[in-house]
């Protein structure tokens, strides 16, 4: 039945499974969930091939064979999230829905000063700044947070695995190949924080209409932690009834 279709978690730019800490069990209590750590990224391997969308989709799509699931619910935070559509849009039949979480892919706007500020930061305090622009509420960068970010940084292959994505997925500081997601017919739930400062929720505008979009106030682009509880039960309800738009 629908229970047995299961989900996957799909991080962004520079984040790892642990961005779905709030989120994977409570969502696995009716389902299977998975949080996938793409390649250059957490504990994947650091070769991130052409860094493309196109390299990631293959990633998805071998993972998928893998675990030997014909169909899964997607949901992909921020580049996850391009990733997730570029999936849908390549190979709909294995697709049963894809939820969008501050999604990058739909529209050219992003801020560069994160991407790069990411990318270069290799001090707590430097590190601190850039993390704070993924929440409204700062105070969500613990120690801990920094110091996770910054021992991943430093592995072998990192810098230059985030080098080769952002030239490939946001050259110039622009999102390259924005998505027309009406050309899928595969259901679709936006979630968005008004506040974010990465990604503008106006984005949101960009998606068809069959496309379920909820904007939380005074929430920023990490979302999924700022307000776990109410996406869970968005993702919940949104999975219990993907079709009704």
């Amino acid at each position: 039945g629908a229970e047995d279709v299961p989900l996957v978690l799909i991080p962004g730019f520079g984040g790892d499974i642990n961005i779905f800490v709030f989120n994977q069990e409570t969502l696995a209590a009716t389902r299977p969930v998975y949080a996938l750590d793409l390649p250059g990224h957490g504990g994947s391997s650091k070769d991130v091939g052409e860094g493309d969308l196109a390299f990631f989709v293959q990633v998805l799509a071998d993972f998928l064979d893998e675990m030997e699931m014909g169909k899964a619910h997607l949901a992909g935070h921020s580049m996850g999230g391009a990733v997730a559509g570029a999936f849908a849009l390549a190979h709909p039949e294995r697709v049963a829905s894809v939820i969008l979480i501050a999604s990058a892919g739909l529209g050219e706007e992003i801020n560069n000063d994160y991407i790069e500020g990411f990318i270069a930061a290799n001090r707590r305090k430097e590190m601190k700044n850039v993390l704070g622009l993924l929440f409204a509420d700062p105070d969500l960068v613990t120690r801990q947070l920094v110091q996770d970010v910054l021992q991943y940084k430093r592995k072998d292959g990192v810098d230059e695995a985030l080098r080769t994505v952002a030239d490939k997925v946001f050259p110039d500081g622009r999102q390259a190949g924005v998505q027309d997601l009406s050309e899928t017919e595969v259901p679709i739930l936006a979630i968005w924080g008004r506040e974010d400062e990465i990604v503008p929720a106006s984005h949101t505008g960009n998606l068809p209409p069959h496309a379920r979009v909820e904007i939380l106030e005074g929430k920023g682009h990490s979302v999924q932690m700022e307000a776990a509880g109410k996406v869970n039960r968005l993702i919940e309800d949104f999975l219990q009834n993907p079709d009704s738009s």
